[in-house]
């Protein structure tokens, strides 16, 4: 059976691997040029779900590569195994406040600046490709712009995150005090120890991965783990980890940020 067979019977949204799909899926606006094997566009979270359950399942016959607009300059959303698209379907606006925004990350920035607005306010980390990037590409690439400087970048600004991690199931992530953290490090479940393995990371290195934090305005290099333990707040932020990984520790569904 070849891939695209096995994902057609996998999910309901779309599989593709037209010349023309994978033409547009092998560039992003960095030199490099890698045509992917199929396209695949998830109707919704269960299909992403069942996507990393077949990936995990068929370990080595495909992997999984996250895409939006296609913006990135580092080639991040490029493979030459199995693109996941995200601005098919994932492109809903769920509601925005004059505080908070919950989105899909295929929604294009400039229709969510147009609903911010309405409310009298933006998400300040917007980037100069504003009229092209999506809010799920500003997340996998902590993306910043031209406030930047003043307000931060877009780790700044990510409240909460839904993602889908490697087990195929879908988690919430939010700031956490010490005692929700310890309450979800008790839990005898995949969750579970994924805290416990961070809280162990965290706990014995904690020194040379605060020595190892880039001196730098804007750092784009991913696993911020430096910025999970806010050490005087002891509180602990997993959505930092995310930002910035350019998909490669989850499959995010759902963002909610602040706003300015």
């Amino acid at each position: 059976m070849d891939i695209k067979t096995l994902l057609e019977g996998t999910i309901r949204g779309e599989v593709k691997n037209d010349a023309e799909t994978l033409n547009i899926n092998s560039e992003d606006t960095s030199i490099f040029h890698i045509q992917p094997e199929c396209v695949v566009c998830p109707l919704d979270t269960a299909d992403v779900q069942a996507l990393v359950r077949a990936a995990a399942e068929h370990k080595g016959f495909f992997t999984l590569t996250a895409r939006a607009a296609g913006t990135d300059m580092s080639g991040g959303p490029l493979t030459s195994s199995v693109v996941v698209s995200f601005t098919e379907h994932f492109n809903k606006i769920i509601s925005v406040t004059e505080h908070e925004a919950v989105v899909q990350p295929g929604v294009y920035y400039r229709d969510f600046e147009k609903e911010t607005l309405k409310h009298g306010v933006i998400l300040p980390c917007y980037t100069a490709s504003r009229e092209l990037n999506t809010v799920g590409g500003m997340v996998a690439n902590n993306s910043a712009g031209e406030k930047s400087l003043t307000y931060g970048k877009t780790e700044r600004w990510v409240r909460a995150l839904k993602v889908v991690l490697s087990d195929g199931n879908e988690y919430s992530f939010r700031k956490l005090s010490r005692p929700e953290f310890d309450a979800k490090k008790s839990q005898n479940d995949f969750e579970g120890e994924f805290y416990r393995r961070i809280d162990t990371c965290i706990t014995q290195h904690h020194t040379t991965i605060v020595a190892a934090k880039p001196p730098v305005s804007k750092n784009s290099a991913g696993y911020n783990i430096w910025n999970v333990w806010n050490e005087g707040e002891d509180t602990f932020d997993l959505t930092q980890l995310f930002v910035g990984s350019q998909g490669t520790l989850g499959l995010i569904t759902e963002i909610t940020f602040g706003l300015l």
